[in-house]
């Protein structure tokens, strides 16, 4: 059975790597998704992940994309073939879930877009974190208007990465130095980490940012790309926000955490990573049965992020939506990071440029340096 007659939807799998681990080990007992096929370059990386599916392997790529019972692609690559890959699912007409960033560049999110179209079929970006429990709680509390008016967002994302990382990843699964190359994974700690708070932050407050200015440096032998950034960011209804984002952070125990202020009341938003994410409070005056003036702990109940992300994705290709998160989530999320790494290499304020953006009537999005700024630098 497939999508299109209401039995689960057949899920092929492309690149056998520690993110396919999370998301296999997360559908293995969903009700609505099951992987039918994997696919990878490494033979025993292949045969692990079919043992821990059940899935059939398909040792040519194009025997998973035609195969009958693949209903989505599942794509968990290196960055820079993620839009690719996409395409190419894509063209045998079949849905698409992918890794975030889903391309280095704005040209891949074009092609992607344009796949997706020309194929009819949809796209969604795994934005894992977006469904933990406190993140959703976070989402329906601001969007509620309880803390009242955006004024300030702290972002920070600390880690402490060990030299390994760079050649192996984090479960040193594979073996690839892709992450250590500007060319193949577009950067560092803002690209690979610090963009998936830059997504939840939008999503919480529903506001795009529309300026950075930004400094990064690059720390590690071996490595073109930055392990420590700092941005400064203008959000569109006029908040401010900050990230710091390291991956040479010792000691590191703050992890990826997001402080939100309103004219109302605060919230602090734990590393949702951790074993018990964390939520906390705060109100100028009582809200609901929230008391005023101290910071009071919310706990609700946990959900496993990466099943309930898929069980979403699945819901909206069978129902004929579009997945959320999806393209133009990819796309604010990357042209953001851009903006970052052009404002750090230019040195000035850059506005963060979309392709779904209204048209802009030139006003100050960001302020052009003066002719003696630019000689200067």
């Amino acid at each position: 059975m497939s999508t299109l007659d209401g039995g689960l939807v057949g899920l092929g799998v492309v690149g056998c790597g520690g993110a396919a681990l999370d998301v296999v080990r997360s559908v293995g007992g969903s009700s609505s998704v099951r992987v039918v096929a994997v696919h990878d370059r490494d033979p025993a990386r292949a045969e692990d992940l079919a043992r821990r599916s059940g899935a059939r392997i398909r040792p040519d790529l194009e025997g998973l994309l035609a195969d009958p019972a693949v209903d989505a692609v599942y794509v968990a690559l290196p960055h820079d073939l993620l839009a690719p890959m996409a395409v190419a699912a894509l063209g045998h007409g079949r849905h698409v879930l992918v890794e975030k960033p889903l391309a280095v560049d704005r040209r891949g999110i074009a092609s992607v877009r344009a796949a997706a179209a020309a194929a009819g079929r949809s796209v969604g970006v795994l934005f894992e974190l977006r469904f933990v429990a406190t993140v959703r709680a976070a989402t329906d509390l601001v969007r509620s208007g309880a803390l009242g008016a955006i004024r300030q967002v702290r972002i920070r994302t600390l880690i402490d990465k060990p030299p390994a990382y760079w050649s192996s990843g984090p479960t040193g699964r594979v073996s690839d130095p892709w992450r250590a190359t500007r060319e193949r994974a577009g950067g560092g700690v803002v690209m690979m980490n610090a963009i998936h708070q830059l997504d939840l932050v939008r999503s919480i407050i529903g506001q795009e940012v529309v300026r950075v200015a930004a400094e990064t440096e690059p720390g590690v032998a071996g490595v073109e790309v930055e392990d420590v950034a700092a941005a400064t960011l203008r959000f569109a209804d006029g908040a401010i926000g900050s990230l710091v984002a390291s991956a040479h952070a010792p000691g590191a125990s703050a992890g990826e955490t997001i402080e939100i202020d309103g004219t109302n009341g605060a919230l602090r938003l734990g590393d949702p990573y951790a074993d018990l994410p964390r939520l906390e409070l705060y109100f100028r005056a009582p809200h609901l049965d929230h008391p005023e003036g101290r910071w009071i702990r919310i706990e609700p109940p946990a959900v496993d992020p990466w099943a309930t992300a898929v069980d979403a994705f699945a819901a909206a290709i069978r129902s004929g939506g579009s997945p959320v998160p999806g393209l133009d989530d990819a796309e604010a999320a990357l042209a953001t990071v851009l903006a970052l790494y052009e404002s750090a290499a230019q040195r000035t304020v850059v506005a963060v440029r979309r392709s779904f953006d209204p048209p802009h009537d030139g006003g100050p999005l960001a302020r052009r340096p003066e002719p003696d700024e630019m000689e200067a630098r």
